[in-house]
């Protein structure tokens, strides 16, 4: 009884030890990041609650198992090598073992991190300011279209709004606003499907590990850079142990 109680005051001590608290402060600061923005778009706490824990969780167990692989592959004896081509031509070979040290250096480096995030808070941004740029040029549309086409039903929309009483008024902006939040979400969707690089998007961590691989190559050369090994007389392109 006595030993059982000791551990859980060692436990919970190291739980909020000022080691602890400083490797888990990414993880908090990523809680409230999701919590804030889930909250002002869900309008409740509960559930941005719920649902920030549950992807701070997943999050942090994906990056474990992760981090698992990758020190896996460091402690590793096998001479497994990748030739590396930039643009298409190769520059040179590097060993596995190498090459998941590279991964999780990039991994671990703060700064990768919070560069990854500004782009994703800029990406945001851009897709955003793209689609509230398209929907109030969407219902313009929509109503020179009504115009044309349909001008008793668009003078019976303004003798609506003209003779409509305050209460009215207020509870159609709240569902117009509604209805704007909706379609921009929609719009921002639909753009995505597209590729994110158009919105500027930039994968950090992949430009990260190409710098790496370039230095270790001592090639300065910038382009896309490719991995591949021949296993059982095939080609095999990509990282696939990761």
């Amino acid at each position: 009884m006595t030993s059982s109680l000791n551990r859980r005051r060692w436990h919970l001590a190291s739980l909020f030890s000022w080691q602890n608290l400083k490797a888990s402060r990414y993880r908090q600061a990523g809680f409230w990041a999701v919590f804030v923005l889930l909250w002002w778009f869900v309008g409740n706490p509960f559930i941005a609650a719920v649902v920030s824990i549950a992807l701070v969780a997943g999050a942090v167990y994906l990056h474990a198992r992760y981090a698992r692989g990758l020190n896996t592959r460091v402690e590793s004896t096998d001479t497994i090598a990748w030739d590396v081509a930039i643009n298409q031509v190769k520059v040179g070979s590097i060993f596995d073992r190498d090459y998941a040290l590279i991964q999780r250096r990039v991994a671990t480096d703060v700064h990768v991190h919070v560069a990854q995030a500004l782009n994703i808070l800029r990406v945001a941004v851009n897709s955003c300011d793209c689609c509230l740029r398209a929907v109030p040029i969407g219902l313009f549309w929509v109503g020179a279209a009504l115009a044309v086409f349909s001008p008793e039903t668009l003078g019976t929309v303004l003798s609506a709004i003209h003779g409509a009483s305050e209460e009215a008024i207020r509870q159609a902006t709240r569902s117009a606003v509604a209805l704007l939040i909706f379609s921009t979400g929609l719009s921002v969707a639909f753009h995505w499907t597209f590729g994110l690089s158009r919105f500027g998007f930039i994968n950090r961590f992949d430009e990260a590990t190409g710098t790496a691989v370039r230095k270790h190559c001592g090639v300065a050369a910038e382009g896309s850079i490719v991995l591949s090994r021949v296993v059982d007389g095939y080609h095999v392109f990509g990282d696939e142990l990761a």
